[in-house]
């Protein structure tokens, strides 16, 4: 399946670079002192016709539950160190 799409083209140059080269984003972004638009460019890509991205997608969830689920126990165990920490102080009044 062929799919029609704008990019937008800019010429980008760092000062400590010697040769600028032209990137390519799918917004136009503002002119800097770096970077200047080009111009609006219409491509063809190629995506094949049984694409299907729920395996990618259902894969990036997991990668986010894993994340999730170890910032977790990070702060249950912060916790519960917290707590012994308490507990193990001697009460005198």
């Amino acid at each position: 399946m062929k799919i029609l799409t704008t990019i937008h083209v800019h010429y980008q140059k760092h000062s400590w670079e010697t040769e600028g080269k032209f990137i390519v984003f799918y917004v136009q972004l503002d002119d800097t002192q770096d970077r200047t638009y080009v111009g609006p460019q219409e491509i063809e890509i190629e995506v094949p016709d049984d694409y299907d991205p729920r395996a990618q997608q259902v894969a990036a969830l997991e990668a986010l539950k894993q994340k999730v689920m170890a910032d977790y126990h990070k702060s249950v165990t912060e916790i519960n160190d917290r707590i012994s920490k308490l507990l193990a102080l001697e009460y005198t009044a």
